[in-house]
């Protein structure tokens, strides 16, 4: 049996997801809920019994009201109760009362962090055929749109712990997305096994649907809006398609040109402003060469007469044509104009943005137009929403990564001579200002516990800390060691050779070829990786050394542990690794190993919930009983709960002050963090929850010291899903965790975790456990020597 992440059955859950968070307290099934039953892909045609019309046309308006004007608060638990009236014995709903009620409860479920995204889909798949089979082209426009926001969200497949996950990454899903499906993308939407592709697949059937009913209907704001939406989606997956991504730009650029023609008919000024400037930019950011639509935009977002926010998009975007063709002088006017109006808005959020295209038109000066931009974003950063109001992207990725990475190379480009040293410096502290952005961006600043950061003069001797940075053109290796008094960063040459890409590229191919276990292809990946990675610093890792990595984008799915040298040796072999998300969330800990209470939970039963169905697991509660046993004996202050609840886990660590936490059970840490949990007995615990009840254990002492997740998996392809493992860990405020990247078998997980615990019980440090525990299963020969088994398994946070 395997364990870990993959994908959950689509089959809806029996107790429904509207009855289990009503009922979350009963044991058992729950009656079913309404919307489970009337929006389930083909289930209303079983339904005998209906509410009345009024009824639920009432539910679907104070739903849509509600959501419309979504604040800080979860709307889910006021809206639950509301869309399930009783059932009248009425006659059967039009379909357009139908269709309408199913996409309000489905895009509840969608932005809820208590609803399912997997229910999410499914309901408005449901919404959309029953409106698109009554020829409702304006219910299913909105339907269809809402569908590709699910997808662009977070990951929809549950974490489920016993089962592999259809072979993926960026590559697998940009083939398939790409492969012509013969037919327009609602026909798509109409399939049977519609809900078994890949996100991409589905977002980009969903948004090319919306638009064309949307524009059938006459509604311009939502046709437009998902074209927008469709082009940036297209322009994102170029910067990881490799050889598709000049098709998938020219499939951008043509979105957001025919999209100019559409947002025209925007009937509010603004917003028509707003989305014809995006529209522009997308076009221009996937060929930069102009276009007479470009020009045409432009003269459009002036007329529209929207005020300072208008005229500085459309300055901006006359700057980039002609940029575009040769004009520089003009390009800098243009954008001394649109930074004057930009600064006129109460939040000044694209002045970043304007500033480093004046570091294009001005390359004499690039350095301080970069540095500009750096210190407007610092400024407007924390006031800044986590996600865009008018695409859901990332405020990180839609304002600052471009920023981020061009501070830290124009700093790095001028280190040289007698200013190096600061320079390199400085370059540190932006690249660490960096992964706090993209954390606190993905996953909420107020989810992330405060802590004092790591500063490298507390290093010890032996300990490297090593931060890559995968550039558009380059890899650049900062590092500092421990010990010798000086505890200053230093920069290795920077490797021209590689660019990001082409580093995402290796890693999706290790860690694919490493967690299916299927072919040798990880080895000539994770030895080029090495290469570039690990022999510029080879010297500095001496026998007993500690590496720890703060990886960058990408690299967070990789195994470091597996990368192998020239004579074939793991690294792991030649010296101890850690991975830190940031300097701000990591801490090399005290070096004290007799913090050892432990609380061991496990899950082996079937459960159904809302994010899906979770099969009997097997292994789990030996797992967890292995945690908590030396030498055949119960050690002493251990607890073990078997097939535990919430409520369990509450009553334990308000007890008793428990330094370990060892979860095995069904899991799923990508994506957003608000959407992370954990499965327990009959229901699912929000990552977010789990750190309230860890403070609570805080209060009465020191913080959690290890938390063990021996059932999650890291996304590939995608930086901000690849982040889930580390912001659980994070986000959970323990100081250390250990955690599986993939399924593992439950021979394997047994036999690693009863090593590690029986070295970390003999006084070894976290690091150095992990690392003995892995060469016992190298050395061991047979299964267990498979790196597919031992590398899936790393240390994030505290080493010591």
């Amino acid at each position: 049996m395997t364990r870990g992440r993959a994908v959950a059955k689509l089959r809806m859950p029996a107790s429904g997801a509207m009855a289990v968070f009503l009922a979350a307290a009963v044991v058992g099934e729950a009656k079913a809920a309404l919307s489970d039953s009337l929006c389930s892909p083909s289930g209303s045609a079983e339904v005998r019994s209906f509410p009345s019309s009024e009824s639920l046309r009432q539910a679907t308006a104070l739903t849509e009201t509600r959501l419309a004007r979504r604040g800080a608060a979860d709307p889910f638990p006021e809206l639950a109760t509301a869309l399930d009236p009783p059932v009248t014995n009425a006659g059967r709903p039009s379909p357009a009362v139908l269709a309408e009620y199913c996409a309000a409860a489905g895009e509840l479920m969608r932005i809820s962090p208590q609803g399912s995204q997997l229910q999410a889909q499914a309901y408005l798949l449901s919404a959309f055929q029953i409106a698109s089979g009554a020829g409702l082209q304006a219910t299913a426009s909105v339907a269809a749109y809402r569908l590709g926001l699910v997808s662009l969200s977070s990951p929809t497949v549950a974490g489920a712990r016993g089962r592999r996950g259809v072979r993926g990454g960026t590559s697998a899903a940009v083939r398939e997305a790409s492969v012509a499906p013969g037919a327009g993308p609602c026909e798509v939407l109409a399939r049977p096994a519609v809900l078994g592709a890949t996100n991409l697949s589905l977002s980009v059937a969903s948004l090319g649907c919306a638009a064309d009913q949307a524009m059938a209907a006459g509604d311009a704001r939502t046709a437009a809006l998902a074209t927008l939406r469709l082009a940036r989606l297209r322009l994102a997956v170029a910067e990881n398609a490799g050889e598709a991504g000049d098709a998938y730009r020219a499939l951008a650029h043509r979105d957001a040109v025919e999209g100019l023609s559409i947002a025209r008919g925007v009937p509010d000024p603004a917003l028509r402003a707003e989305i014809l400037g995006r529209l522009a930019s997308t076009a221009l950011d996937a060929r930069a060469a102009p276009t007479p639509e470009l020009a045409a935009a432009a003269v459009a977002i002036r007329a529209a007469n929207a005020g300072a926010a208008a005229h500085s998009y459309a300055a901006a975007l006359e700057a980039r044509l002609a940029l575009a063709a040769g004009d520089a002088a003009a390009a800098r006017r243009l954008l001394e104009d649109a930074l004057v109006h930009e600064s006129q808005r109460d939040l000044p959020t694209r002045l970043p943005e304007w500033r480093l295209l004046l570091a294009e038109a001005d390359p004499q000066n690039r350095e301080a137009h970069v540095m500009a931009a750096y210190e407007a974003l610092e400024a407007v950063r924390p006031l800044l929403p986590r996600f865009d109001p008018l695409t859901e992207e990332t405020a990180f990725s839609l304002h600052m990564r471009d920023v981020f990475q061009s501070a830290v190379d124009v700093q790095l480009a001028g280190a040289e001579g007698g200013t190096q040293q600061l320079r390199v410096r400085d370059a540190q502290h932006i690249v660490e200002a960096y992964r706090q952005a993209e954390l606190q961006s993905v996953f909420g600043s107020e989810c992330i516990p405060v802590r004092d950061p790591l500063r490298p003069e507390t290093l010890a001797a032996g300990e490297v800390l090593l931060y890559p940075i995968l550039l558009p053109d380059r890899l650049e290796l900062l590092y500092v060691t421990g010990g010798n008094g000086g505890a200053t960063f230093r920069r290795l040459p920077p490797n021209r050779s590689v660019d990001r890409q082409a580093v995402a590229r290796l890693v999706e191919t290790a860690v694919l070829s490493l967690s299916y276990d299927e072919d040798e292809a990880w080895r000539p990946a994770v030895r080029q990786l090495y290469d570039l990675l690990i022999k510029p610093v080879e010297a500095e890792l001496a026998p007993g050394a500690v590496l720890a990595v703060v990886p960058d984008g990408p690299l967070r799915s990789l195994p470091f542990a597996v990368l192998l040298d020239d004579q074939n040796r793991f690294l792991i072999q030649k010296t101890r690794v850690s991975v830190a998300p940031s300097l701000a969330y990591t801490e090399p800990g005290s070096g004290d190993t007799t913090r050892q209470q432990l609380l061991a939970a496990s899950l082996e039963m079937e459960v159904r919930l809302p994010a899906g169905s979770f099969e009997k697991l097997e292994g789990t509660g030996a797992e967890a009983r292995v945690a908590a046993v030396a030498d055949g004996e119960r050690i002493a202050r251990s607890w073990v709960i078997e097939n535990f609840r919430k409520a369990d886990l509450v009553q334990a660590l308000t007890r008793e002050q428990v330094d370990v936490l060892h979860l095995a059970t069904h899991a799923s840490f990508n994506g957003r963090s608000d959407r992370a949990f954990i499965v327990a007995n009959g229901e699912m615990i929000l990552l977010s929850e789990l750190r309230q009840i860890l403070a609570q254990n805080r209060t009465r002492g020191d913080e959690l010291d290890l938390l063990v997740l021996s059932a999650c998996e890291t996304a590939v392809g995608d930086d901000e899903a690849s982040m889930g493992l580390a912001g659980a860990a994070v986000q959970a405020g323990a100081r250390s965790a250990i955690a599986s990247l993939w399924p593992v078998n439950d021979a394997g997980t047994a036999e690693l975790m009863k090593s590690f615990y029986q070295l970390y019980r003999d006084g070894r440090s976290k690091s150095a456990a992990l690392r003995e525990a892995q060469l016992r299963m190298i050395e061991s020969g047979g299964m267990n020597a498979n790196p597919n088994i031992w590398a899936a398994f790393t240390l994030l946070g505290a080493w010591r």
